[in-house]
This record gives C-alpha cells, sequence and structure tokens, in this order.
C-alpha cells in the first residue's frame, strides 16, 4: 500500500485519526502540561503514517521544535517510521532547500529551524536521552520497551521548550499482555492528560483482503484478537502452547515418511542435568508440519543422538535430510571444539547421507517462536497445519504442559523434561515459515 504524501493525507477516511488529529491539535489543554498519547492499534491500521503526519507537521507548524522519534531497534525504526517520515515529504517538500536528511544520523532540519533527531534502547542504555530538549516525541511499538524504563528517560526530556504549545509525548503500539505497564499507565489511567486512540486491521479501507487473509493464516484465533482486533488480552496463562489441542493436532499412530519430499532434522543442544539433548523428525509437505518422531536422550553428545537415529533406521530414507536448530550449536559443541553442527554434518558425510543445513544467524524472539507455533496448530482461518504422530508421543506432552518460569519477564520453564524438544521444533518452524521457498539444490550435498 503507498504512503500518502504530505498533501495528500486525509486524516478523515479513518475515523480514529480524524478524531485523534482534531483532539491533539484543537481540543488538548496544553495548559495542563506535556499531553500522551497512545494509539493502540491492530496490524496494518495505519498508525505509522498517523505518526510520520504528526512529527512532519508540528516540525513545520512550530519553529524550532525539536521532535524524537525512538523505537527499542535502530534497524526497526529505520524500516518502518523513519522510511514512513522520509517518503511522507519527498514529493511535496525539496531537499536541501526545505530540509537536510542527515543519513548517518538519521535525523532531519528543516529550513525553519526545526528537528527531527532518532534513538534506540536495544542497548540497553536508555540515559542516553538525558542530553535531549523536546517539545515532542514518538515511540513507536512502545511494548518493546517491557519496563517502561526508557519512557521513564523520556518522559523527563519532553516540555522544555516553552515558546511552543502543543507538547506531546505519542506512541504507537499493537496490543500486548494486560499485565503490561503501559496497558495500566494509559488505559487503567483517569488522567486528563493522557489519551487512548484504539483502532483495527478493517478500520483501514486501503487494505486488500488478500492481506488481512494473509496475516490470519500466522495467527490463532486468540492472537487475531490481538493482532487484527486490537484487544489487550493475555495469551499465554497456564500454559505457553494454548492452541495446542491433543484430539485435534495429535495422531495415535506411526507417520509414513513420503520419498518426495525432504526428511527434516531438528535440534536443541543441551548436556546440564535435568535438561536432555532433544530432537526431533519431521516433513513439511503442502504447507503442513508432520513431527514423526523425537530423540531425547539424557547427557548426551551430538554425536550419541545422531548414532541413535543410525540404529534407528533414520537413515535408510534415500531423500534429503534438513538440518534445522538452535544457531547457539553453530558456536561449538559444549564438550568438543567443535560445533554441534560440525559433528552432524561429519556424521552425515560419513554415513554417506545427502543434506542441507538450514540454521539461522540467531533464533527468533521466544515470543516470536511461541506465537508461530500457535499458529500452525489451528489458525484464524481455521486451518489446521501441525500434526504429532505416536512416535513423537512426548512432544505432544511438551506441548501441553510447558509454561513460562515463575517470575520471569518471559522465559520458558526449561526443567521440564519435554520442554526442550518443543523449541527444536519451534526454531524449525520459525524458519520454514520464513523461508517457506528454500531452495533444495544449491546447498545440497553429498
Amino acid at each position: 500500500m503507498p504512503i500518502p504524501k504530505l498533501t495528500e493525507f486525509n486524516p478523515f477516511i479513518i475515523p480514529w485519526q480524524g478524531r485523534g488529529i482534531t483532539e491533539i491539535r484543537t481540543q488538548y489543554d496544553y495548559a495542563l502540561g506535556v499531553h500522551e498519547v497512545l494509539f493502540s492499534g491492530s496490524v496494518g491500521s495505519a498508525k505509522s503514517c498517523m505518526l510520520a503526519h504528526l512529527v512532519i507537521t508540528h516540525c513545520l507548524f512550530n519553529k524550532g521544535a525539536r521532535v524524537l522519534v525512538a523505537r527499542k531497534s535502530m534497524p526497526d525504526l529505520k524500516d518502518t517510521i523513519w522510511n514512513e517520515i522520509l517518503e511522507h515529504i519527498e514529493d511535496d517538500l525539496i531537499e536541501g532547500k526545505d530540509y537536510i536528511h542527515n543519513k548517518s544520523r538519521t535525523a532531519i532540519k528543516f529550513s525553519n529551524g526545526s528537528e527531527i533527531v532518532t534513538r534506540s534502547w536495544a542497548d540497553g542504555k536508555v540515559k542516553k536521552v538525558r542530553s535531549l530538549i523536546l517539545s515532542m516525541a514518538i515511540v513507536e511499538e512502545l511494548t518493546e520497551d517491557e519496563k517502561g524504563e526508557f519512557y521513564k528517560e523520556l518522559k523527563m526530556r519532553v516540555g522544555r521548550i516553552p515558546n511552543i504549545k502543543e507538547q506531546l509525548i505519542i506512541c504507537a503500539t499493537n496490543p500486548d499482555s494486560p499485565q503490561h505497564w503501559a496497558y495500566k499507565y494509559f488505559i487503567e489511567s483517569k488522567l486528563k492528560t493522557r489519551h487512548v486512540y484504539y483502532s483495527v486491521t478493517e478500520d483501514n479501507p486501503f487494505l486488500p483482503q488478500s492481506y488481512i487473509d494473509g496475516i490470519r493464516e500466522t495467527l490463532s484465533p486468540k492472537e487475531a484478537l490481538r493482532m487484527l482486533h486490537g484487544k489487550w488480552i493475555e495469551l499465554a496463562s497456564e500454559v505457553i502452547y494454548y492452541n495446542y489441542d491433543h484430539d485435534t493436532n495429535y495422531k495415535d499412530y506411526d507417520y509414513e515418511f513420503n520419498p518426495n519430499y525432504p526428511v527434516d532434522l531438528m535440534f536443541d543442544f543441551n548436556i546440564a542435568l535435568g535438561k536432555p539433548m532433544s530432537a526431533a523428525v519431521g516433513q513439511y509437505i503442502n504447507n503442513t508440519f508432520h513431527i514423526a518422531k523425537t530423540y531425547i536422550i539424557h547427557g548426551a553428545r551430538t554425536l550419541d543422538i545422531m548414532e541413535e537415529m543410525l540404529r534407528d533406521g533414520l537413515f535408510n530414507h534415500k531423500g534429503i535430510f534438513r538440518v534445522f536448530g538452535d544457531a547457539a550449536g553453530k558456536h561449538r559443541d559444549t564438550r568438543s571444539i567443535r560445533s554441534d553442527y560440525d559433528i552432524i554434518v561429519e556424521f552425515l558425510r560419513k554415513a554417506e547421507v545427502r543434506y542441507q543445513l538450514k540454521v539461522p544467524e540467531s533464533n527468533p524472539p521466544i515470543r516470536t517462536r511461541h506465537n508461530l507455533v500457535n499458529s500452525t496448530f489451528k489458525n484464524d482461518l481455521g486451518r489446521v497445519a501441525f500434526y504429532v504422530y505416536a512416535g513423537a508421543k512426548n512432544l505432544s506432552e511438551g506441548f501441553r504442559l510447558t509454561k513460562l518460569k515463575n517470575g520471569s519477564n518471559y522465559i520458558e520453564d526449561d526443567s521440564f523434561e519435554y520442554q526442550h524438544v518443543t523449541t527444536a521444533v519451534g526454531y524449525y518452524v520459525c524458519l520454514v515459515l520464513k523461508y517457506a521457498n528454500i531452495k533444495p539444490v544449491s546447498t545440497m550435498r553429498r
């Protein structure tokens, strides 16, 4: 969907935008101090476009304004809100005359002396904003500030340019758990200087239905309430894989491998007491995951689990084997100068097995992994895309019982024996769904 330009933008097409811009510009009592605003909305509800317009017009209307645009990760900031800002002005303002874009600093200076600066806090250095004097601040994806530490520092920097009436902090985010500090701070607040505007995906008339259906493919029904309908609801309560249904997703018979598709190996590497080496084997066929068998061995080396697969007759399959798993296994095996994947690759070569190594540079965020796996059990369109078979019965138990650690921010309780195999499968699911069209030839080896 093209981003509307500065002079094309009409906030009254999408009702929440029209209400928000009217109240911000004409109804807020700025004599009360800095106003704090939350745009709480679902995916594709045009929050970033609204932010970009408010940032630019604040700078153009107020000579000498200074606006901070922030997000946890600077690369994410550049790909989202910063890109929206640049595209919003490119046809209506002339670079070099009306503004200067400093690419190295990710900053813009307008001809009237106003400027936009950027900051991130992925490095944990939230105090870096203390040197700023701001009339306005924008925070994209506020829930990424999990403890509110960045926001607390930021709040003290806004409202310090006295000749500018419009003193604002505006945040945008997809909904999260109602236990998140942002829910309590904004949504439960009764202060006259705090405001919340809600939006849902279908409020945006410019989104094609195919885009919405594409999102629904990757969401469980409960996740869809958050990401499409803008609800602040709890996803992880008693268990992490709340969407797994034994009657729907478990098949009480052995899986028969399809010789026309690769066999996929997935690993989570452990050695500590109570944390077994865990692997699973399956196939991905017609957009559906089939997990045939698990290998869970306490105190095992990587080589032990490969030898167990060999004894089991797994490598009698004459097709291609794809290797997925924990990105940390690329560094080195905990018991050797070689990495876990070095050991696996050497074993497969000696066994004369054709293989492809499909291991990412880094593991996906934990929440992302859980959400994607939950969506395969049954998505918002009602499609089931994940089955566990009799040879992987303990994986079914893992999905039913894996929980978060008590008192943790968001960490799995890895004292549960079968949590580790769910992690191995989760790494696999995330990479397959991210790169569904994995090229099968160029990395093939013997």
